[in-house]
């Protein structure tokens, strides 16, 4: 997805599904010109996708552990099941192997695009590396560029 020239989307906001303070990192995190709108419970959720919504960034720490509800519930209605529903831990906390890869298995086996690990891509690459690598793929994914290599 380009940015306009003036910086910004010309299309509905990112559907930012997490706690505020992942907002808040992901805002910091992508460019300005991105525009999210935050969900911080299933139903403030389901009320901000609509069939046009870009993508949809859903946080391990939604609404109480309630991110495959809200996957399930887009993918029950034919209309959103096409907006992309990308999984993403952006708070502090560890996720042992095992449960990181059930977050992957998961969300893709109920039609999510993926899981990204941003808290682990900051230790492992740097965290301009790590908003870098985010920023490309949330961009590619709202523009309809959805490939299976969106997992890490």
């Amino acid at each position: 997805m380009q940015l306009d020239n003036n910086g910004s989307l010309a299309r509905r906001p990112i559907v930012v599904a997490d706690r505020p303070e992942a907002f808040d990192v992901l805002r910091a995190t992508l460019p300005g010109g991105v525009q999210l709108a935050s969900a911080a419970t299933l139903a403030e959720a389901r009320n901000a996708v609509r069939p046009d919504t870009p993508l949809v960034v859903c946080g391990c720490h939604f609404d109480d552990g309630r991110m495959y509800d809200l996957l399930r519930y887009l993918q029950a209605h034919p209309p959103l099941a096409r907006v992309p529903f990308l999984t993403i831990r952006a708070l502090e906390g560890e996720l042992d192997d095992a449960m990181y890869e059930s977050v992957k298995i998961a969300t893709q086996a109920l039609g999510g695009v993926g899981f990204v690990d941003l808290y682990r891509w900051g230790r492992r690459y740097g965290e301009a590396e790590a908003s870098r690598r985010l920023t490309e793929r949330i961009l590619a994914l709202a523009d309809g560029q959805v490939d299976s290599d969106t997992t890490m």
